[in-house]
C-alpha cells in the first residue's frame, strides 16, 4: 500500500474489542532464554536448500507469484534464508541496480544507495527516505505516483533538513549476512525488517515454504463485510505450509522471532523517546517479557505481543490483529496466563515505575458483573496495572457508538439556516484505483463511499446552491482517521487557493519535512488560486475525543494555519502515520511508526498529539460528554451562533446532565452486556 495510513482508530478500537478474551495464551512453564554468542564462520557447507521453488505471493492472489530459493544454514533451524538480490527485486519492483564488489552489494533506487556488506555484518542507507520514495521531498506523504486531483504546490517549495545516513549492525540481532556464490544471503525478516520497513511494504510471512502478503490478507478479513474471507483459497494456503504441522517451534526460530521484533520497532517505532526506550532488546528485558517472546510455544509469545500493543505502547495506533499463526493450532484462551505475564511485568523495578495508581480487575468469571471496568480494561487483557492513556478512547468509542441515531449516513450533509454541517467518520482516498480519474469520469454518487475528495466535491457543489450559508462546520465528532491524502484533501477545501502545508519529522532519518500540495478542488485541471474555499464561508471544525489520527490532524493543521475555529473538545491523539508489522509466525499489528506529525516551534519539534485547543468548548468534563449535539445539526449550529456572539465554553444546567448521564450510562451497560455476552459465545 503505498498511500500513508495516518489513521485508523476505529477498526483497531473494533479490533480490540473483537479480540477481548479470545487471545491465546501459552501452556506450560516459561523458557530460559540465553542469547546467541557471537556468531561463528559460516562456511559453503554450512548452507543447503530448503525448497528450489518457494513462492511469493507479492499480491492478494494465487495466480500471480514470483519463484525464488529458500536455503536452509546450519545452526538456523528453520529460519529461511533467501538471496538478497530476489528480495530487492520483488520490493523494487526491478527498478533498482545492484552491483557486487569485493563481496560487497550496493543497491542503488531513486537515486540513493544502500549497502550490504557480508564481512561486517551491516546494512548502510545513504537516505532512508529517498529509498523509499524520491519527489520533491523524499519520502513524502504522498508520492508522485499517487498525484491525480493532488499535484505538489506551483507555488510554495517544500523544505526538507538534512537526512542522516543510517547504519544498521545485524550482529545485534544474530543475524548473519553471508557472501556466497554471487549473491548474499540473509535470514527474510532481515530483508523485510529493514529494505522492507523503510519501503513500508513489510508485508509478507513464510509459511515453512512460501511467502504470502499476510498483512493485507488479515487487514482485509477485518471489515465485517469481508469475514467469510477467512475460508477463502488465499488464507488457508497461508495457514497450510509445512510449519502448520507444528505446533512448537526451534529454539533457534524463536530467537529469530524475537529480534526480528527488536529489529523492526528499533528502526521504525516512532514512540521511543516516550517510552524512554534506547533498544527493545533492553527494553523487552527489563520488562521481563524476553523469556515469552522467546518461548517455543508461539501462543506464549503472542500473549506478550498482545500485551506490548495493547497496553504496553498503548495507542489508538497499536493493535495486534491477525490472531492465527502459520504454525499448527494454537490452544484456547486461558486469562490465568495472560495475568502471569501482566504479574511478571508488573514486579519488575522499571513495571513499578511506570504502573502505578493500579485498578484490579474483578476476578476471573466475574467480570460480566463489573461492565464498566469490564469495558476499559477487559480489551487490553491486563490485571492490576492502571487504567491506560487508550482508555478513553475505547470510552468514547462506545460512546459514540451509543449516541449516533440509528441509520445515520457515514457521509451526510445538512442545511440549517445559514449553515451546513459536513459530516463523514473516516478519511478514503481511492485516487490510485479509480479508473478512469475524475478529468474523465467525472465524481458521481458511487465515488462518495470511497472517495474524501469525491463526497467534499459533491458537498460544495451543493453548498454553492445554496446561497443563504455562511458557516460550514466539518463534523468529525466520530471519525477515527484514514488516509493521508484525503487528509490533504480536507484541508485544500478550506485553503483559500487550494494550497496546503504538511509538516512532520522522520525519526528514522532524523529530518524535519516541510511539504506543499495543491488540491485541484474545482477538477479544472488548473493547479491556481480559483481552488480552495477559504474566506468565501467561515469554516468550523467540530471534534470529539473519538476524533483519532486524521481526525487529530486535520484540525491541527487547520488551526496553525488559521482555517478554522475549532469547537467540541480536544481531539484524541494519533500522531504518528501507521506502520506495519508482521513477525515470524505471521501474526499482524498496526504500530505507531517513523513519521511523526506536527510542527517546530522555537526550534524544537512539537507533535500535533496534544496540541489543539478548542477555540469554543463545548464538553466542560467528561461528564458531559451525552450533552454535546454530536449528530444533531441544529444543535450545531446553534453552537455556532453562540461562538460568533462571543461565547466560548458551554454550560449545562445541573438537571439535563443528570438526565443525560442516566441514559447513556444505561445504553453503555446494555452495550457492554452484550458484548461480554457475543464474547461467552466466541470462546464456547
Amino acid at each position: 500500500m503505498k498511500l500513508r495510513r495516518i489513521a485508523g482508530v476505529g477498526i483497531i478500537l473494533a479490533m480490540l474489542m473483537s479480540s477481548a478474551g479470545r487471545v491465546y495464551a501459552a501452556a506450560g512453564e516459561d523458557t530460559a532464554v540465553q542469547d546467541a554468542a557471537a556468531l561463528e564462520e559460516i562456511t559453503p557447507e554450512d548452507i543447503s536448500v530448503t525448497w528450489e521453488d518457494s513462492h511469493v505471493y507479492n499480491e492478494l492472489t494465487l495466480g500471480r507469484y514470483t519463484s525464488i530459493t529458500t536455503y536452509g544454514v546450519k545452526g538456523f533451524e528453520d529460519v529461511p534464508f533467501i538471496s538478497a538480490h530476489a528480495y530487492l527485486d520483488i520490493l523494487c519492483d526491478g527498478r533498482e541496480t545492484i552491483t557486487i564488489e569485493d563481496g560487497v552489494m550496493k543497491i542503488a533506487v531513486n537515486g540513493t544507495e544502500a549497502v550490504i556488506d557480508p564481512a561486517a555484518d551491516t546494512i548502510w542507507f545513504e537516505n532512508t527516505a529517498k529509498f523509499r520514495s524520491a519527489g520533491d521531498i523524499d519520502g513524502a506523504i504522498v508520492e508522485k505516483d499517487e498525484y491525480n486531483f493532488i499535484t505538489s504546490s506551483p507555488g510554495n517549495s517544500s523544505f526538507q533538513e538534512d537526512v542522516k545516513p543510517l547504519t544498521i549492525s545485524l550482529k545485534e540481532y544474530h543475524m548473519p549476512v553471508i557472501a556466497y556464490e554471487d549473491t548474499i544471503l540473509m535470514p527474510f525478516l532481515a530483508l523485510q525488517n529493514t529494505f522492507g520497513s523503510v519501503r513500508m511494504q513489510n508485508h509478507l510471512a513464510y509459511n515453512g515454504k512460501d511467502y504470502y502478503n499476510a498483512f493485507e490478507a488479515d487487514s482485509f478479513i477485518l471489515d465485517k463485510e469481508h469475514e467469510t474471507a477467512k475460508e477463502s483459497a488465499y488464507v488457508k494456503a497461508i495457514n497450510s505450509g509445512p510449519f502448520s504441522a507444528k505446533t512448537e517451534t526451534t529454539q533457534a526460530y524463536a530467537d529469530y522471532g524475537y529480534y526480528s521484533i527488536c529489529l523492526l520497532l528499533d528502526l521504525t517505532f516512532g514512540h521511543k523517546a516516550e517510552k524512554n526506550i534506547t533498544t527493545f532488546d533492553e527494553y523487552f528485558t527489563r520488562m521481563n517479557a524476553k523469556n515469552a517472546l522467546c518461548s517455543t510455544d508461539p501462543a506464549y509469545a503472542m500473549t506478550t505481543e498482545f500485551l506490548l500493543f495493547g497496553y504496553l505502547f498503548d495507542s489508538g495506533h497499536d493493535a495486534l490483529f491477525g490472531l492465527k499463526t502459520v504454525f499448527g493450532e494454537q490452544l484456547a484462551a486461558n486469562l490465568s496466563d495472560v495475568g502471569n505475564i501482566a504479574d511478571e511485568l508488573k514486579e519488575s523495578e522499571e513495571g513499578k515505575q511506570l504502573f502505578e495508581n493500579p485498578v484490579q480487575l474483578p476476578a476471573e468469571g466475574n467480570q460480566a458483573n463489573d461492565p464498566q471496568q469490564a469495558a476499559i480494561l477487559g480489551v487490553l487483557l491486563e490485571k492490576g496495572m492502571k487504567v491506560p492513556e487508550l482508555a478513553p478512547l475505547i470510552i468514547w468509542s462506545y460512546l459514540m457508538d451509543c449516541v449516533r441515531p440509528e441509520g445515520y449516513e457515514d457521509e451526510r450533509l445538512d442545511f440549517v439556516d445559514d449553515t451546513a454541517v459536513i459530516y463523514f467518520d473516516a478519511f478514503k482516498d481511492n485516487s490510485t484505483k479509480r479508473d478512469p480519474s475524475f478529468y474523465l469520469d467525472p465524481v458521481n454518487e458511487e465515488d462518495i463511499p470511497d472517495s474524501t475528495f469525491a463526497f467534499f466535491y459533491d458537498c460544495f457543489e451543493k453548498i454553492r446552491e445554496h446561497e443563504e450559508v455562511r458557516n460550514v462546520v466539518i463534523n468529525i465528532s466520530d471519525n477515527g482517521g484514514g488516509s493521508a491524502a484525503a487528509l490533504i484533501s480536507v484541508l485544500g477545501f478550506l485553503s483559500e487557493d487550494g494550497d496546503v502545508r504538511i509538516t512532520y519529522q522522520d525519526t528514522m532519518t532524523g529530518a524535519y519535512n516541510e511539504e506543499f500540495y495543491h488540491v485541484d478542488t474545482n477538477l479544472d485541471g488548473i493547479a491556481d488560486d480559483k481552488d480552495g474555499f477559504g474566506g468565501q464561508y467561515e469554516f468550523y471544525i467540530m471534534c470529539s475525543g473519538q476524533s483519532y489520527s486524521c481526525g487529530t490532524a486535520l484540525p491541527y493543521f487547520a488551526q496553525q494555519d488559521s482555517l478554522a475555529t475549532i469547537i467540541g473538545t480536544k481531539p484524541g491523539g494519533g500522531d504518528c502515520v501507521v506502520g506495519y508489522f508482521i513477525d515470524a509466525y505471521g501474526r499482524c499489528a498496526f504500530y505507531s511508526s517513523m513519521l511523526k506529525l506536527g510542527r517546530m516551534q522555537e526550534g524544537i519539534f512539537v507533535s500535533d498529539e496534544k496540541a489543539t485547543t478548542p477555540d469554543m468548548n463545548m464538553m466542560p468534563s467528561i461528564l458531559f460528554a451525552g450533552n454535546v449535539p454530536w449528530f444533531d445539526p441544529e444543535g450545531i449550529t446553534d453552537a455556532v451562533h453562540l461562538y460568533q456572539n462571543g461565547t466560548t465554553q458551554i454550560t449545562y444546567n445541573d438537571e439535563e446532565v443528570s438526565a443525560r448521564i442516566s441514559e447513556i450510562l444505561q445504553m453503555l451497560l446494555e452495550r457492554v452486556e452484550n458484548s461480554l455476552a457475543n464474547l461467552g459465545k466466541t470462546q464456547n
